[in-house]
């Protein structure tokens, strides 16, 4: 009883905190975001649409580091949409130090030719409008997304949907009674499954493995159960 009242909760705290960002002035892409329904607690997996997103960063401070890629693919009715595959490199203007193209593979070149982030956001949440936020640790995707909004909003976050695969794995896990300290890096997690191997660090490649993911979490865990909303949500946070 407990959890589904922090389950309701957590889904009304959202409603609020949407109320109050739709009071101000906000981009289009925002408030048409904003404006969608939050899915009914009772709506079967089967019936959510999803955009699984990765960032490429500097860093993993906010505050300080740069977003150098973003990557995203939608799932609907339970299948990873590929036509809806998107890539950007984002122009910064900064320097890209060595470090940070050895991990990445993201060169001067790259960004030189690419969009402001201003515009890659913009783009991004029009495409996730009235579906909910996947992603392989939510804490750098959502941290640089806040942060956007705090410098270039003046709100305190998007109150976005976020359902976090590596969540739902760590939720697995104690379920399993394994072992809690195991590597829950997204290549890592994606074999406990016999994923296929892909090269990482890639925005696009990293979204697509993260739906691929997904999609395979919720047959091991339900198997030929129904699962709904409330369900995926609640493990997942």
């Amino acid at each position: 009883m407990l959890r589904f009242f922090k389950k309701t909760d957590l889904l009304r705290e959202l409603k609020d905190k949407r109320v109050a960002c739709l009071q101000q002035a906000l981009p289009d892409s925002i408030k048409n975001n904003l404006r969608q329904p939050i899915p009914d607690k009772n709506t079967p997996f089967r019936a959510l649409s999803f955009l699984v997103v990765d960032f490429e960063t500097t860093g993993v401070e906010a505050e300080t580091s740069d977003i150098l890629s973003i990557g995203w693919i939608e799932i609907s009715n339970m299948q990873i949409d590929f036509a809806s595959q998107r890539h950007f490199y984002i122009n910064n203007g900064q320097y890209i130090n060595h470090e940070t193209a050895v991990i990445n593979h993201i060169v001067p070149q790259m960004v030189h030719h690419g969009v402001n982030l201003a515009e890659a956001i913009d783009i991004l949440l029009d495409h996730a409008k009235g579906k909910i936020l996947v992603v392989h640790g939510k804490v750098i995707e959502k941290r640089f997304l806040d942060c956007y909004a705090q410098k270039n909003l003046q709100l305190p976050e998007l109150p976005l949907i976020w359902l976090d695969t590596l969540n739902i794995e760590r939720w697995r896990t104690m379920k399993m009674e394994a072992k809690i300290d195991q590597d829950t890096s997204l290549s890592s997690v994606r074999k406990r499954y016999n994923l296929p191997q892909y090269s990482a660090h890639n925005a696009l490649i990293d979204s697509i493995a993260a739906a691929e993911l997904l999609l395979a979490q919720v047959a091991n865990i339900y198997r030929d159960r129904n699962v709904t909303f409330e369900q995926l949500y609640g493990i997942s946070q």
